[in-house]
């Protein structure tokens, strides 16, 4: 006799059938043997250990279900957007995605004193002027300026300025470049067709200025550089000259015609010069001089600046868009060589400014190198102009302090008194303050544990200290990971509002079910600016939104067949025909439906278990086993039928009686 399924049984319900299992190819119609001690489960599936550890950090380690994503350190810096993916690098668990306005380097790196989250100072306009030609540089705490012509210095972080006027003698001389060589100052100046470079000893400032080099008829001199001992200028017919106080320079390098300098540095074995047609030039001094003794290009780009510290070169790049702005870059790399040939290699990119699109120049300009930090500016929109830094201990990058209300390109950058003074290009000199912005925020990396299956999110945790006066921090989270690059984004839902301090204790998020969430924290400074709130640490917990359930089925096995309304009947050898088909099945994908209840799930058959035969004080003995299947529920969805519209066309099954 064949087994029982859906194609020589009509009606199966009428026939004693509660359930139907089908591997693809062949269904079987079974009938369930329910009673008390063998119930009919579909319960869902226990959570699984999580194969990839995500904890990370002091604040994910706990006793408590589910798992933890958490940021106690952010100096990794700026720029990733998932926090959970393979091959992380060894600063991820540190990094965020984006920030404005708050120092995430000011506290990494001090000793005895622990990590926080501040705000940046502000920054105003500390001498304006509309000239093309302005530089910036300080020594020993006294800031040198220099606004077309005239030259201002000062000693009290530009409380007050001083003006000298390095070429008394003719006014149409502009000022192109400031180098300091121990504590004489060098200044070039042009005219537009000749050049000079005039000298004054600053610890003699009443002494005057006096000629380093005479006026050099039809010579445009457009910056002078201080490297390795050698007062170097580049001029607008492309030549790179070694000035030595003559009107006789040495020829360097001369570049091909359209080609200019744009930055000289000491490179640590050599002297690199750079070109804007993507050329970074390696000079030795050989026992006679400078000498080319190896070269670098970068395809496809222009070289805008150079810095270098510790041994790692850092070089930013400029490339057209195709709406008429550049597209910027950051990269990084080492001196190599062979003992006779230097380039930069293992260049690897840090960071990219603007993409096609971009209408403004987003090139990064001055590269300027500190202690811990390299610091250069960017355009960030019509209204604003952003210094950017490097973190030298983890290579990170993040937003430093900004400048609000016009934009332009950074012309230099200097530090005094542990203060940064940047030029904004026919802007002026814009000062960092000492009181902070009225408020920033930092977005951290979507989280999702490595897995793409939905998670209930169920609380966050964030330590601060106490707030001052009319300070706050927003925590704030996304489940849109449009979210990460729109700090404005209206999906943005509050966590808490901390006004007084946040002392780690978890607060419920509340019916949130997402694959992913973005965190966000805003600070806001204190009523009059002068003080912040500092942040300890963030985190959010959550744990898999379960999707497989599992389905527990006692059969009836036996030989015995009861029918509904009928007489029971024995057909030999059909229960152990009948396990031995359902035992096949074990491990394959299957489909289960049941009639009633109403339920069909797609899965696995996990295990069949061996028949077990109930012998009963009164009635027949049954046979049976227990088929367990795993997998998920399907949706029921109605056939375009007549007996769809009558409600019983349900999940496939259209016959009456059933």
């Amino acid at each position: 006799m064949p087994l029982p399924n859906t194609g020589n049984v009509a009606t199966p319900l009428a026939f004693g059938y509660q359930a139907q299992i089908s591997d693809g190819v062949t269904d079987i119609l079974l009938r369930l043997a329910v009673a008390p001690g063998r119930e009919l489960s579909i319960t869902t599936a226990p959570l699984s250990a999580q194969q990839v550890n995500t904890a990370q950090v002091p604040e994910e380690f706990r006793a408590e279900f589910g798992q933890s994503y958490a940021r106690s350190d952010f100096s990794g810096g700026a720029g990733l957007d998932q926090a959970h993916k393979r091959n992380q690098g060894p600063n991820d668990f540190r990094r965020f995605f984006d920030s404005k306005g708050v120092d995430v380097f000011k506290n990494a790196n001090d000793k005895g004193q622990n990590y926080s989250l501040e705000l940046h100072y502000d920054t105003s306009l500390n001498k304006s002027s509309s000239n093309a030609n302005q530089h910036v540089l300080s020594h020993e705490d006294v800031i040198w300026l220099a606004q077309g012509h005239d030259i201002y210095y000062s000693s009290d972080n530009g409380d007050s300025w001083t003006t000298t006027d390095p070429y008394a003698a003719d006014a149409s001389y502009n000022v192109s470049g400031l180098v300091m060589e121990g504590h004489i100052l060098y200044a070039s100046l042009n005219d537009g067709t000749d050049s000079i470079v005039r000298q004054i000893d600053t610890d003699n400032i009443g002494g005057g200025w006096s000629n380093y080099t005479n006026v050099v008829s039809s010579r445009v001199i457009k910056g002078i550089f201080n490297v390795k001992n050698y007062i170097l200028s580049v001029e607008a017919d492309g030549k790179l000259q070694e000035l030595d106080g003559t009107s006789a320079p040495t020829l360097i390098k001369d570049l091909p015609s359209g080609s200019l300098w744009v930055d000289v540095i000491d490179g640590g074995a050599v002297v690199l010069a750079a070109s804007d047609d993507g050329y970074i030039y390696s000079l030795k001094d050989t026992g006679s001089g400078l000498s080319l003794v190896g070269q670098t290009y970068i395809e496809g780009e222009d070289i805008v600046s150079l810095a270098e510290s510790n041994g790692i070169i850092f070089f930013s790049t400029s490339q057209s868009s195709n709406a008429g702005g550049k597209i910027g870059r950051v990269y990084r790399g080492t001196i190599a060589t062979d003992g006779v040939l230097y380039t930069i290699d293992d260049r690897q990119l840090i960071k990219e400014f603007g993409d096609v699109n971009t209408t403004v120049d987003k090139s990064p300009t001055n590269l300027f190198s500190t202690r811990d930090q390299i610091y250069f500016g960017v355009i960030d929109s019509a209204n604003e102009t952003d210094l950017y830094s490097i973190y030298l201990p983890t290579l990170g990058y993040a937003r430093d302090i900004y400048y609000s209300g016009t934009s332009g390109k950074v012309q230099g950058i200097a530090v005094a008194k542990d203060k940064l003074f940047f030029i904004v290009d026919q802007v002026g000199l814009v000062k960092e303050l000492s009181t902070y912005v009225e408020d920033g925020y930092v977005i951290l990396p979507a989280a999702d544990f490595y897995t793409s299956q939905k998670k209930q999110w169920i609380g966050g945790r964030i330590y601060t200290g106490p707030m001052p006066a009319g300070g706050s921090v927003l925590a704030e989270y996304s489940t849109e990971l449009d979210a990460l690059a729109d700090p404005n984004s209206s999906t943005y839902s509050t966590l808490t509002n901390v006004q007084i301090q946040g002392d780690g204790d978890e607060i419920p998020i509340v019916n949130v079910i997402n694959r992913w969430l973005i965190p966000k924290l805003t600070i806001k400074a204190s009523a009059q600016q002068d003080a912040t709130p500092e942040v300890y640490s963030y985190g959010v917990r959550a744990f898999p939104e379960p999707e497989d359930v599992i389905a527990r089925l006692p059969i009836n096995v036996s030989d015995r067949i009861e029918r509904p309304g009928k007489r029971s009947k024995n057909i030999p050898g059909i229960g152990a025909k009948l396990f031995d088909a359902v035992k096949r099945l074990e491990g394959k994908s299957v489909t289960l439906q049941l009639y009633k209840p109403d339920e069909t799930i797609r899965g696995i058959v996990e295990n069949v278990t061996l028949p077990v035969q109930e012998i009963t004080k009164y009635g027949s003995t049954m046979v049976f086993c227990t088929i367990q299947v795993r997998g998920q529920r399907e949706t029921a969805t109605s056939e375009v039928s007549s007996l769809g519209t009558m409600g019983v066309g349900q999940l496939g099954i259209q016959q009456f009686g059933i």
